[in-house]
């Protein structure tokens, strides 16, 4: 009998795992090319704005735009931030694979002056299409969906958000 379980082999699931676990400690870390190596050179990625508004960026050259100011900070928060992923599940589609979990971002900076004034945590779900480029497993488009809510002083509250923003349904 067979289940999309056995769709994908075992070695592709875990060097997917792991090319997630490098995308977390890439960002948390700071390290910037090690994070746009996690993605195929033309992806595509679907992050929320700090106003909860969406925003897409394309190739590693976007993605770096959206993400290169704030990642050279984080090498002084590497315990700061933590990126988590948890009951991933993988499906094929067609030569890909993709990727739905839940994430959650713990954010432990304590030695901030605000403090507590910004949220000390995120979560949302992190939606992924893996593609084998260059020999390896690569995120050719992401989109990450933030559970933002203006209670926590992030984002859009609910009613006032707009198709497609994070939060709402296709």
């Amino acid at each position: 009998m067979s289940s999309a379980f056995d769709d994908i082999e075992i070695r592709d699931r875990l060097r997917i795992a792991d090319r997630m676990a490098c995308y977390s400690w890439a960002i948390d870390s700071g390290d910037l090319p090690a994070y746009l190596d996690c993605f195929t050179r033309d992806a595509v990625l679907r992050h929320p704005l700090r106003d909860g508004s969406p925003g897409i960026f394309t190739g590693h050259e976007g993605i770096e735009s959206f993400i290169g100011g704030s990642i050279s900070r984080r090498a002084t928060q590497t315990y700061g931030h933590q990126h988590q992923f948890n009951a991933p599940r993988l499906t094929r589609e067609g030569e890909d694979v993709r990727v739905a979990a839940y994430c959650m971002i713990f954010r432990h900076e304590f030695h901030r002056q605000y403090w507590p004034r910004s949220p000390s945590w995120r979560m949302g779900t992190w939606h992924a299409l893996f593609r084998l480029a260059d020999d390896d497993w690569r995120i050719a488009d992401l989109d990450v969906r933030m559970w933002t809510d203006t209670a926590l002083g992030a984002g859009t509250a609910l009613v006032d958000r707009g198709p497609g923003m994070p939060g709402t349904r296709d």
